[in-house]
């Protein structure tokens, strides 16, 4: 079964007890970890307890297909239900999937997430066709879904905020579920002792929650400046920034450029994308310089940077003494594609 995003919050937390097979999937990471994390929670009593939650690598069960199902159909410690959580990486796990679908596990929920599938992608039509399996996919956060997870976590924490506040932080967030969370709890965290958000207070501690300097690396490397870029590059990794993070941070960048690109073609004006860059993050950045990349990089140009960059981040988080490497050769692919004609 495909479950529709108006129903994912409902099916997540509460899944249907026909289902023992799930597929977690989409390009926000963040609300893909989020909800396999409300599922696991929702077919066991204790998700610390190691008997009864596992995560597997997905490497390894493409590697071992029998893994899976041995996983599957083992009995915890002390009884009751458990469940297994794999996150799929390049190698494919369908045999391992088929095998559990031919011999399913009496109380054992799995739970398998990936990035964005298309809906002809083998995993994907496979649980969607199997009468125990579903797939939820994860779309980055609306600006409506945005704004009730900001006026959730207010309520909780007993707070209000201004509108101008409101504002800022649906400029500043969305991009990643997780990413959103964990702002908006910094930004709690910062109140305590007072109850209402300023503006000021969102300026000061969700502003700059990418580190700048980082920031002005990435935006050289887009703009094509080359020579500025490697300087800043070197100056960033000298004060502390984290090679990996810088990645990250491009690749956020892409993502909201690709995203305001698709949006100034549909509304036929490059300055209508500039939300989408804020949205990732960059509100504190010149809103010419937006612009300008917004006219400069066509919507495919931007797209053939976006899956080497998740890659260049897979490889710089499994090798951390290969990152430094990793993050030079991103960026100066990126300024490279920049200057081409």
């Amino acid at each position: 079964m495909e479950i529709r995003k108006g129903d994912a919050e409902r099916f997540v937390d509460a899944p249907p007890a026909q289902f023992f097979l799930f597929l977690v999937h989409g390009a926000d990471a963040g609300l893909v970890r989020e909800r396999a994390l409300r599922l696991a929670k929702a077919r066991v009593d204790d998700r610390k307890d190691p008997f009864q939650f596992v995560e597997l690598s997905g490497d390894a069960v493409a590697g071992d297909p029998l893994l899976l199902l041995d996983e599957a159909n083992t009995v915890p410690l002390f009884g009751g239900k458990r469940a297994l959580l794999v996150e799929t990486g390049g190698k494919s796990v369908l045999p391992a999937v088929e095998s559990l679908l031919n011999a399913p596990p009496q109380a054992c929920s799995v739970i398998l997430t990936a990035g964005a599938l298309k809906r002809d992608a083998p995993l994907r039509k496979l649980i969607e066709g199997a009468k125990a399996g579903a797939a939820v996919e994860c779309q980055p956060d609306s600006e409506q879904d945005l704004a009730a997870l900001i006026e959730r976590m207010m309520k909780e924490a007993g707070l209000a905020a201004s509108e101008e506040a409101r504002a800022l932080l649906l400029a500043a967030l969305g991009e990643d579920r997780l990413m959103s969370r964990a702002e908006l709890d910094k930004l709690i965290l910062y109140m305590r002792g007072r109850a209402r958000v300023e503006a000021d207070d969102v300026a000061t501690i969700v502003a700059h929650a990418s580190n700048i300097a980082t920031d002005r690396v990435v935006l050289d490397a887009f703009s094509g400046d080359m020579s500025a870029a490697g300087a800043r590059f070197d100056a960033a990794l000298a004060q502390g920034a984290d090679a990996t993070q810088l990645i990250a941070t491009a690749l956020r960048y892409a993502q909201g450029l690709h995203r305001g690109r698709l949006a100034a073609d549909a509304e036929g004006r490059p300055d209508a994308g500039t939300l989408a860059l804020k949205r990732a993050g960059f509100f504190s950045v010149d809103p010419r310089q937006l612009n300008a990349h917004l006219r400069n990089w066509q919507t495919r140009r931007i797209g053939g940077l976006i899956e080497p960059l998740r890659q260049a981040q897979t490889r710089a988080r499994a090798h951390a003494d290969t990152a430094r490497m990793e993050a030079a050769r991103a960026l100066l692919n990126i300024a490279r594609e920049a200057r081409r004609k």
